[in-house]
């Protein structure tokens, strides 16, 4: 296990330095948006481009990947993410912000695939699951400490945009002056609907929900608490908030969903985030009550995406990738939808969209798991192992031992 570590330490090293600008920029972008005087909805439209963005990405970057390679990729995705970054902070009109923030999200797309695959290259079967694990831990952290660094009171907003670009650029260093090979080329991945319904019918429609609330709240919720707040640090420590949910929760509720049926795991998970929502809608806010509410949605959604693919796998009869995949892209969709939503509530004049759409999410989630539950019973002893993912890619399903075999660029299986 200390070989395999010594092997990727170089990327893990570069995957902190990254999401640590990344993290600073997911709420970076919003606040500065809202300084220019667009609506919420106009933010909220970015966000969703930013997720289009990373669908295109998960669509093309494999093949750009088979063609130049790893290490080659990775150089380009980091370019084009310091440029869309660097540019937005000196444009002021929507629609080039729009181009920018789809720029961002392909190559975000781009480097998290190119991460996940390498770490394929280097784990052995057996080994995955921590590295999965060790992985997990370092994203979520580096994406806390990327919202602390909007505390720093010496920077305005116009200058941490270069803060956050030097992070993202300086991710290169440890990828591009390793010493070990890049992997072999990946597998080609493909999807279909009806076989991840087929697979799980609560887990394709609940990784969606999962989707709809993380992309509204890392598209809107810096924003929306700074507007109420009138502290844009505020909006930072509020995304810490979810994201310290996420990482709290993960692997407790993973462990405990292989031991019993994952759907009641999945049902308590969105009885949680309906709690972490009404706790926003029903009590008199102050600024603790904000955090926890985050904290508890955080905690809800973020683990509900790894639980459902794990429950999709449970049944996926050796189509793991196929399975994953359309996972991946419902998950993407409805982080697509939620922001388009709030833009829809905010036209109507609806007070409570933000966090209403949130509750909404995870009502929903609990109907369909509890009607699951009553009219689909399971008999199996055995569930699949857990295994804590990182929302990023579809490369990252190649990670699961049970996938299939990875084929090398002459053929041949490889090793």
């Amino acid at each position: 296990m200390t070989s395999t570590f010594q092997a990727v330490r170089s990327l893990l090293f570069a995957v902190a330095v990254l999401l640590t600008g990344h993290g600073l920029q997911l709420t970076l972008l919003p606040l500065e948006a809202q300084s220019l005087g667009w609506s919420d909805a106009a933010i909220g439209l970015t966000g969703s481009f930013y997720y289009l963005g990373f669908i295109g990405g998960c669509l093309t970057i494999p093949r750009l990947i088979r063609r130049v390679g790893h290490i080659r990729t990775f150089t380009v995705c980091i370019s084009i993410a310091a440029v869309a970054l660097l540019a937005a902070s000196i444009a002021d009109q929507l629609l080039l912000w729009l181009v920018f923030r789809m720029a961002t999200g392909w190559s975000m797309a781009g480097l998290y695939t190119t991460i996940e695959s390498w770490l394929n290259d280097q784990a052995k079967n057996e080994q995955r699951g921590r590295v999965l694990a060790v992985y997990t831990i370092i994203s979520l952290a580096a994406l806390v400490v990327g919202q602390l660094l909007l505390q720093v009171e010496i920077l305005s907003l116009e200058g941490l945009f270069p803060v956050a670009a030097m992070f993202i650029v300086a991710a290169i260093l440890p990828v591009a002056l390793t010493s070990r090979p890049q992997p072999s080329v990946p597998a080609e991945v493909h999807f279909s609907w009806r076989t991840v319904f087929n697979a799980s019918q609560v887990g394709l429609i609940c990784c969606s929900l999962s989707g709809l609330v993380m992309g509204l709240l890392w598209s809107l919720g810096a924003v929306y608490v700074s507007g109420l707040t009138g502290d844009p640090g505020g909006g930072a420590r509020f995304i810490a908030a979810v994201i310290l949910g996420g990482l709290t929760v993960q692997f407790p509720v993973g462990r405990l969903s292989d031991a019993v049926d994952r759907r009641w795991v999945i049902l308590g998970l969105g009885l949680l985030g309906g709690v972490g929502a009404s706790l926003w809608l029903a009590v008199p806010l102050s600024s603790v009550w904000m955090y926890v509410s985050g904290f508890l949605c955080g905690g809800a959604a973020m683990p509900m995406y790894s639980v459902s693919i794990a429950h999709a796998n449970d049944n996926a009869g050796g189509r793991f990738l196929q399975i994953a995949s359309g996972m991946l892209m419902a998950n993407a969709i409805g982080a697509v939808i939620g922001p388009l939503l709030f833009g829809a509530t905010e036209f109507f004049g609806l007070v409570y969209g933000f966090m209403g759409i949130v509750f909404s999410a995870f009502v929903v989630c609990i109907v369909w798991t509890a009607h699951r539950l009553r009219v689909h019973a399971v008999s199996r002893e055995h569930f699949e192992p857990f295994q804590a993912l990182p929302k990023t890619v579809p490369e990252v399903f190649v990670l699961d031992p049970r996938g299939e075999e990875p084929v090398a660029a002459d053929g041949e299986p490889r090793p």
